[in-house]
């Protein structure tokens, strides 16, 4: 069977991001999501529009950056596509306290009335996921149709030296209390293809374990394109930054982080 039309055939026998979502904070237990908050907001205080407290996390996955951002003070609604997640994000907020609004919907479509938030963010490459670019800049308009005038839109994407040169053909794994996971990559007409198997500890102290298999889809992004599609969709000002620095973000760095308004 030819390769490509396999990959395609795996992807869409299930929502990947559901298929992980009861493990997924195990398995990223090392991502250090609150330097990530510090980071956002950082650049949430260089948009023209302040205070920025109503915001947005587009694709929230799990929420943990949701529920940091609503400690730093921020009034925090997630949104997300995928069931799974938002299932462990509405039952990590009940435990701790805080109780961020959720909604399912489409990137592409967002649910809100024009002007409804100061800001806007998408961390962890979610944008990624999306392999047209003209479907990238759908999510643009309507990211800039519901933010606010001045109010900031914060994301990161990886480019596409990255997915080529570092990811492509790469295998690794990690491990947790809980888990192993195998992480492999291949790069096939400009889509990067990640290949995630999951061993999961069947109970304590087992040597037992049950495995999980998905396959996720990215296409990377370069600031030349990303500011292009930026500015079709609206966006005044757009700036580039090497991922947690305000140094200038290049086609080859790793993960680019864009500020626009």
């Amino acid at each position: 069977m030819d390769i490509l039309n396999e990959n395609l055939r795996l992807f869409t026998m299930s929502d990947p991001f559901t298929v992980i979502a009861f493990y997924y904070d195990e398995v990223m237990e090392k991502v250090d999501y609150e330097e990530w908050a510090r980071y956002i907001r950082s650049l949430f205080q260089m948009a023209p529009l302040k205070p920025i407290r109503k915001v947005l996390d587009l694709a929230m996955g799990t929420g943990t950056l949701s529920i940091l951002m609503q400690k730093m003070g921020f009034d925090v609604c997630g949104l997300d596509f995928s069931t799974g997640m938002l299932k462990v994000a509405q039952s990590k907020f009940k435990k701790t306290g805080y109780v961020p609004s959720l909604v399912k919907a489409d990137f592409r479509d967002i649910p809100f009335k024009n002007s409804s938030f100061e800001g806007v963010f998408s961390t962890f490459d979610s944008l990624n996921n999306i392999l047209d670019p003209l479907e990238l800049e759908r999510v643009f308009r309507e990211v800039r149709r519901i933010l606010k005038k001045g109010g900031a839109f914060v994301f990161d994407l990886n480019t596409e030296w990255s997915l080529k040169e570092e990811w492509d053909n790469k295998t690794r794994v990690e491990e947790t209390t809980n888990t192993i996971s195998i992480w492999k990559s291949r790069y096939i007409n400009g889509i990067s293809y990640l290949y995630f198997t999951l061993l999961v500890r069947e109970s304590a102290n087992s040597d037992l374990y049950k495995k999980v298999f998905t396959v996720f889809r990215e296409r990377g992004y370069d600031p030349p394109e990303v500011r292009k599609l930026l500015k079709r969709s609206g966006f005044t000002k757009v700036f580039c930054f090497d991922h947690f620095t305000l140094n200038p973000g290049k086609s080859k760095n790793s993960r680019v982080t864009y500020l626009a308004f």
